[in-house]
């Protein structure tokens, strides 16, 4: 039953904020005095009574029956008793978080909180709040906890929190319940691109020849790092995967290539490269970096926490690549006119040394068609591809999403990666599309589940870890590989080492490398 009694106007006022700035939302006095209550719901069925700072008795909450779904807003009510005026400095806070360590959202705003908050509340009140909820588009987790409590104008501290003595509190905030997720309705968040899965197997040799390449996400033309000397030549990339691996392909033009750097880990930095860094699971701590050059050289590193702990360079990723170079690689001075590359990444090096990182791998796709807007709640990576120039003492940065000059790893500034399936139309390319080169003569024929091939002529199937195979005279290389925990080893088939046919697993290894934790499809 609903309190007749009027709350004035004058009341309401002295509620507002008349400082300088935006003005708060307004609340009407009758919205106040609507939920200003008698008597607790009487079929309040989730009550908790549960004393918050001996000034506010938490009774219970109304949380949606059916799942949320991330970008859509939902509503809780909560049911607040006033025990004793809490005074002007206390304020409520609602905290949605989820088991993802990247989840969180402070949802303190609502109508009843800002037309009469805590510091006008009276001893005997009973509030009905109601809050509408909306979860970010990035939201991982499939169950969302919100926790409430109340905390001290102006101060962050948990010390600052009202004290709550319950077992369901934690640093006195009360968990009041708990909402299931329906990720698989999860629109794109702001900054996603979807990558289409390879309908055909990829030859590592440096060339875009396969079909694949011609519906694969491409990039805009990569923009100058803010801060960045201007930028000589551009760099343009393409994304695509299968069951194996990640593929990257990357294009630039450079009149003047150069880099000194010839051996596995070597500084390629600080010369002419493309780099590349993945947050798998997106929690900005915990990422690998990987670099190649035009001499095929590649460089990879993990970093446990940030940037702010060195890389372990003993990391290996066993990415495989390929490079094809419009000029010398090695000889500064001279006229050229750029160099492209081609890289196989196994999935199984995407948590790089951590053995609790949990990922769905191969990644779990979005199925649902061609509107970006609608598409499933595919897996989904933080990533970004860089192109290093070195010209003299003067170094550039350009990416595909911006970056600081300051901070090459900006791992803020990442795209989001959601992973299609084969069945999705082609995704609208960025700015400066590049056509593929001309297919060259022959097919090639599948050797391993998820892409490794071999092209015919080879004299058989070179395996290589991850599931690339390296084409005959490619330049592809696999830049000092170390001895891998698991991997795919093909055995080949009757007909000869030289006769190019299909070939069967001999060890299909369990899947793991001794870092990921293989989540089930």
């Amino acid at each position: 039953m609903r309190a007749t009694s009027f709350i004035s106007l004058a009341l309401l006022a002295g509620c507002v904020d008349k400082g300088p700035g935006p003005q708060p939302k307004k609340i009407d006095a009758t919205y106040v005095a609507e939920h200003l209550l008698k008597a607790p719901p009487a079929d309040l069925a989730a009550r908790l009574d549960v004393n918050i700072g001996d000034a506010v008795m938490y009774l219970g909450s109304r949380m949606p029956s059916a799942p949320v779904v991330p970008g859509v807003a939902f509503q809780v009510t909560h049911y607040w008793q006033v025990l004793t005026a809490p005074g002007k400095q206390w304020r409520v806070f609602s905290h949605v978080r989820s088991d993802a360590a990247s989840d969180f959202l402070n949802a303190d705003r609502s109508d009843m909180r800002t037309g009469y908050g805590p510091a006008a509340w009276r001893p005997g009140d009973i509030i009905e709040d109601v809050q509408e909820i909306t979860l970010p588009p990035g939201w991982q987790g499939s169950t969302a906890y919100i926790t409430v409590g109340l905390f001290q104008q102006g101060k962050h501290a948990i010390s600052d929190r009202a004290p709550i003595k319950d077992v369901r509190a934690a640093d006195h905030a009360l968990r009041v319940g708990q909402v299931t997720v329906d990720l698989s309705k999860a629109p794109p968040p702001p900054g996603t691109v979807v990558v289409k899965k390879s309908p055909t197997p990829i030859v590592i040799d440096g060339v875009a020849s396969e079909p694949a390449w011609t519906t694969a996400t491409m990039s805009p033309e990569f923009l100058g790092a803010e801060g960045s000397p201007d930028v000589t030549g551009t760099a343009l990339a393409r994304m695509t995967w299968d069951d194996t691996n990640l593929y990257l392909f990357a294009t630039v033009t450079d009149p003047d290539i150069f880099s000194e750097y010839k051996t596995h880990d070597d500084p390629l930095w600080k010369a002419d490269c493309v780099e590349m860094f993945i947050d798998a699971d997106g929690n900005r701590t915990g990422y690998i970096e990987l670099q190649w050059n035009p001499n095929n050289a590649r460089f990879d590193s993990w970093f446990a926490t940030t940037r702010a702990q060195a890389g372990d360079v003993s990391y290996d990723s066993l990415a495989v690549s390929a490079v094809k170079v419009r000029g010398t690689a090695d000889v500064s001075g001279d006229s050229d006119q750029g160099w492209d590359l081609e890289v196989a990444i196994p999935w199984m090096a995407m948590a790089g040394k951590d053995p609790n990182m949990r990922l769905p791998l191969p990644p779990t796709p979005s199925q649902q068609g061609a509107d970006e807007r609608k598409l499933g709640r595919g897996a989904r990576f933080h990533l970004n591809v860089v192109r290093v120039d070195k010209r003299g003492d003067t170094v550039t940065a350009s990416s595909w999403n911006r970056i600081p000059y300051s901070d090459f790893h900006a791992l803020d500034r990442m795209v989001t990666v959601v992973f299609a399936d084969d069945t999705v139309p082609p995704v609208a390319p960025g700015s400066g599309v590049l056509a593929p080169e001309a297919p060259g003569s022959g097919g090639v024929t599948p050797v391993v589940p998820g892409g490794a091939v071999v092209a015919p002529g080879s004299g058989g199937v070179t395996p290589v870890p991850g599931g690339a195979v390296v084409a005959p005279g490619s330049g592809a290389a696999s830049s000092g590989l170390k001895a891998a925990p698991t991997t795919w080893i093909a055995k080949p088939a009757a007909g000869g080492a030289g006769s190019a046919k299909q070939t069967t697993p001999d060890i299909l290894a369990p899947r793991q490398m001794g870092s990921a934790t293989i989540l089930p499809k």
